[in-house]
């Protein structure tokens, strides 16, 4: 018998108030890395905060390794095995950078606070410096490392190259490919359809709250018509 997917997500509803948000999405992943991609306003932030317990469903259902997680408060998911690295990084102003990762880092992880230092070493030159006076290179680096640090089963990350220099996009993209390839599963929203492609070989699309299309990385940025119909977008964007 086949084994449970790492993520299962069977149905989900979301509504905020009357608003009708997430219209039952379903999708699986493995460890593999999967990117979803939309224009603003598609639901996808939801979706990641559904996931983590962050909003309420009001149907369907979340299982991580065959193990439901649907309803329970964001720290037991967290505890489960996934990491959040929420659009908009939410690093702590007051705490330095050490600070910050000493709070979640464990000695005895794949993940710790010194291959944390050696994968970013900017992190490293400005380990003394509060989460305030970060650029917002540092503050993305700074956000995926505290959810590495909790050596997760699946990393869900929400827009992580929103805002940044195209050198400090490149070195976040290699990240993602060294996390992908560790076995630790990704769940990669993104609306840059070229870091999504370079992450991930499977693709989806969401429109309106749904699912709207699975496709390869390929097919996608190979077929401008597809990218016109459901994103708008070119290949650069």
């Amino acid at each position: 018998m086949a084994s449970d997917p790492l993520l299962s997500v069977d149905g989900l509803h979301v509504y905020y108030g009357s608003s009708h948000v997430l219209h039952g999405v379903t999708l699986e992943t493995g460890t593999a890395p999967l990117s979803i991609v939309g224009r603003n306003g598609m639901g996808k932030t939801t979706l990641c905060q559904a996931i983590m317990g962050l909003v309420p469903s009001s149907g369907g259902e979340v299982r991580l390794g065959g193990e439901r997680i649907s309803g329970r408060r964001a720290f037991k998911v967290a505890r489960a095995g996934i990491g959040y690295v929420p659009q908009g990084r939410r690093v702590f102003r007051s705490l330095s950078v050490d600070e910050h990762l000493r709070l979640v880092g464990k000695p005895d992880g794949e993940w710790t606070v010194e291959r944390i230092y050696g994968t970013f070493p900017r992190l490293a030159e400005r380990r003394r410096n509060g989460g305030a006076a970060l650029s917002g290179g540092e503050q993305q680096m700074l956000a995926i490392s505290r959810a590495l640090l909790l050596n997760p089963r699946l990393l869900v990350m929400d827009e992580p190259t929103e805002g940044l220099a195209p050198v400090i996009v490149e070195h976040v993209v290699e990240v993602l490919r060294e996390i992908g390839r560790s076995g630790v599963g990704l769940l990669l929203v993104e609306q840059n359809l070229t870091v999504a492609t370079e992450v991930s070989d499977r693709i989806m699309v969401m429109m309106n709250g749904e699912i709207a299309l699975e496709t390869d990385a390929a097919t996608l940025l190979n077929d401008r018509a597809l990218r016109n119909r459901y994103l708008g977008v070119s290949a650069e964007a």
